[in-house]
């Protein structure tokens, strides 16, 4: 996590810990996909994914005063995130007994856990940037069709032949962020 992620988590648990409810409702919002996307992975079902997520969110909730470094959130909803999956995996096979060291392997997760912080962190890193940064990125990297430098030009209200060096300067800035 970065200097200015970290500032800005330290704020929303100042205020979490403060009885802010809008600051629980940001944090969630911020890293509610980072949990959602390890839940699905090891439990599938709809209602169990929720269940895991609801309990993630208590165990926030009651240990938050406890964390004692801010940068350590995203690791730690990552292993409580584990831990209730193994928990209802335990709890849906009964006496056969599931070593929590070998859940990824148990479960075979599709993606690992380790793709979906990295990509969380991405994420997180990308809301740092930018609107125009954000848009560019978005345009170039995450539109299957592809689109011209034209064409992205004329969305961003650019000249062409500026796409391509505030291209360099955005994935700069981005990989800055990612540290």
């Amino acid at each position: 996590m970065k200097p200015a992620e970290t500032r800005s988590d330290n704020e929303l648990i100042q205020r979490c810990l403060g009885g802010d409810q809008d600051a629980w409702k940001d944090l969630i919002s911020q890293y509610q996909r980072l949990v959602y996307s390890i839940a699905n992975q090891f439990c599938p079902q709809p209602e169990d994914a929720s269940d895991i997520f609801q309990q993630v969110w208590l165990a926030l909730y009651q240990h938050l005063s406890e964390l004692r470094n801010v940068q350590a959130l995203p690791a730690w909803l990552i292993t409580v995130t584990r831990r209730q999956a193994y928990a209802v995996l335990q709890a849906r096979r009964g006496s056969e007994q599931l070593d929590e060291e070998h859940l990824d392997e148990a479960v075979e997760p599709a993606v690992p856990v380790s793709q979906i912080a990295r990509e969380h962190a991405i994420e997180r890193a990308l809301e740092q940037l930018t609107e125009r940064c954000r848009s560019l990125i978005d345009l170039l990297y995450f539109h299957a069709d592809e689109p011209s430098y034209a064409y992205i030009a004329k969305k961003l209200d650019m000249p062409v032949s500026s796409v391509g060096p505030t291209r360099a300067r955005c994935l700069e800035r981005l990989r800055k962020l990612l540290g």
